[in-house]
């Protein structure tokens, strides 16, 4: 089988229940999608192994802070004054564009991976300078285009009746975390280094939303805060010292040297330790949460070779970093970025003490302190985006696409299908069902449409095992299991699945 292609994922996202554009009836809307039935059920998945690994796991906290914010809040962060894009308006049409997008565009229609990288990264004037370069105009009229400059993303509202106080919707899940970490540290007499996450609704006015679900204007994270004492002289988590031979694991690594030699399209393999060592990762905690990215990826089913960590250039660094990887995905001839890790160092803690008139600091280890943070942040639609991506495959002999989740992801752990509309099937599928919820297991039923249509929905939305009730499971208690892997059948008891 061979990699399916990108209307291939789009064309099964929209017929199998995976996605729905928000507002349909009204017209589409750029930047906001609705999760189907099969799509939510995936994406529940991703939600919870994130939870075991990065909460549960390893003994961190969760919250669920509020999705609006008084300005105050966003100044203190320096999201109102640095949160930014390039946007270029046509000057006939008065249309918006994202400077950067239409740049990489341009080059990626021109198979120049290596230039359209580059364009990501870009300062405002060296966009322009492409622009002008390359000819590039306006999409819809073919006007000329302004300069660049930047557009705040934060997505403004008005609060109370009256609209007293200005409000916007968070960008991000981590201020809701700064805000309440102190109480949380406080209340539940915590040590550091202490890990507090959440996953919710971000909101970004972006320009020029693009690939469905990889660019968006309201979206989810998982983003996990790590609270520690920078002079700590040794590393714990969750009461134990961490293993270091954890930092001897090999990483595809993009660093900020290669870009700048205009190798943004390549990756060397380092260990960790190795990057630790050469100042590209900026302390051990950063380190174990790389360790522990490439672990949750891998148990997701992402290819060692398909994930690389790109070492974000010191000019395109956000506003409250002191050194920042994301991690990217290949995802159908591009690197797109899927989580973030960024060493925030005590920027939000002691920029919040600074505008509220709190004191931030606690007290760990007979040591009064404000922390630093270093941030563990996902985008789970990207996430659930790019792993529908690598996964989904072009089965000719079969004559549709298979989507290839395993344990971790998959939206059921069996479809059940009786053979036909036999009232004595129904029943006997409907109790092998009912066990099978009961032991918790997650089960699709189906019993309309052939036995092909069924099992191909259950090939195309990623559900591994199908199991088949026919009437030799009347005569002897055997049902037919099929692997979506390969196709293939066997017989097994029924009492061997219900101690599943």
């Amino acid at each position: 089988m061979e990699k399916a292609s990108m209307t291939d994922l789009e064309n099964l996202a929209y017929r199998r229940g995976v996605l729905i554009p928000a507002f349909k009836l009204y017209g589409e809307l750029a930047g906001f999608y609705d999760y189907g039935p099969i799509g939510i059920a995936i994406r529940n998945r991703l939600e919870a192994h994130w939870r075991r690994t990065f909460i549960d796991g390893l003994g961190n906290l969760e919250v669920s802070t509020t999705i609006i914010a008084p300005e105050k809040v966003f100044e203190a962060s320096g999201h109102l004054s640095n949160f930014t894009d390039p946007v270029v308006n046509c000057k006939k049409c008065h249309a918006s564009y994202r400077s950067d997008k239409l740049v990489e565009e341009f080059y990626e229609k021109k198979n120049d991976q290596k230039m359209a990288e580059a364009a990501r990264h870009m300062p405002f004037k060296e966009i322009d300078e492409e622009i002008k370069k390359n000819g590039i105009k306006c999409q819809k009229c073919g006007g000329e285009l302004s300069a660049s400059e930047p557009f705040n993303l934060m997505m403004a509202t008005k609060i109370g009746p009256y609209g007293g106080v200005q409000g916007y919707l968070r960008p991000e899940t981590a201020q809701g975390i700064f805000m309440d970490f102190k109480q949380v540290f406080r209340d539940g007499g915590y040590k550091l280094p202490l890990g507090i996450g959440q996953v919710g609704k971000a909101f970004r006015n972006e320009i020029s939303p693009r690939r469905m679900l990889i660019r968006m204007r309201e979206f989810s994270q998982m983003e996990l805060e790590y609270f520690f004492d920078p002079d700590a002289e040794t590393l714990e988590i969750n009461g134990e010292p961490v293993d270091e031979s954890a930092f001897s694991e090999k990483i595809n690594m993009l660093t900020a040297e290669m870009q700048e030699k205009g190798s943004a399209d390549k990756y060397v393999q380092m260990t960790i330790k190795e990057c630790l060592e050469k100042g590209f990762i900026p302390n051990k905690l950063f380190a174990f949460c790389v360790y522990k990215e490439l672990n949750f990826m891998r148990e997701l089913g992402f290819e060692d070779n398909s994930i690389r960590f790109r070492q974000v250039l010191k000019s395109e660094l956000p506003h409250y970093s002191k050194g920042n990887f994301d991690m990217e995905v290949e995802f159908f001839g591009s690197f797109e970025e899927v989580s973030g890790i960024a060493y925030r160092t005590d920027f939000d803690l002691m920029n919040h003490q600074k505008h509220s008139g709190e004191d931030m600091s606690v007290i760990n280890a007979d040591k009064k302190l404000v922390p630093h943070v270093v941030e563990v942040s996902f985008g789970l639609d990207r996430l659930f985006w790019t792993l529908m991506g690598s996964k989904l495959f072009k089965d000719e002999e079969r004559g549709w696409n298979v989507l290839k989740l395993n344990d971790y992801t998959a939206p059921y752990d069996y479809a059940i299908f009786p053979l036909q509309k036999d009232e004595k099937l129904r029943d006997k599928a409907i109790g092998l069902r009912n066990r099978l919820l009961s032991n918790g297991m997650r089960i699709f039923f189906m019993q309309s449409g052939s036995i092909g249509k069924r099992y191909a929905k259950a090939d195309e939305t990623g559900i591994r095992y199908a199991i088949t009730v026919d009437y030799q499971t009347l005569e002897d208690g055997t049902v037919t299991i099929r692997d979506s892997y390969d196709a293939t059948q066997k017989r097994l008891k029924l009492e061997y699945l219900a101690r599943k």
